[in-house]
């Protein structure tokens, strides 16, 4: 994972947000809240010291689908005469 770009200004988005929200020296952790436009909707005691948005967090991780990919062969028909697929104007 690449280091999140935080934000530490109060969002212009309404919505909800990744935030750092610390208790005090050395204690904290890492949320969703949602921001009304004018404060955190929050109950934690702490201060939301900062925040990214949802497209920062995902485009700053590296995040692997949750199923496995099969890879898809192309079939080849034998009997396909591939010259006879263009023709020319």
């Amino acid at each position: 994972m690449k280091n999140i770009n935080w934000f530490t200004d109060k969002p212009s988005e309404i919505g909800l947000h990744f935030v750092a929200v610390k208790y005090g020296e050395g204690a904290g952790t890492f949320d969703f809240i949602e921001w009304n436009g004018t404060e955190w909707l929050t109950e934690y005691e702490g201060n939301v010291i900062a925040y990214t948005t949802l497209e920062g967090l995902i485009r700053d991780s590296d995040i692997a689908w949750p199923e496995e990919i099969k890879e898809l062969a192309a079939k080849k028909d034998s009997n396909l005469d591939t010259n006879s697929l263009w023709e020319e104007i």
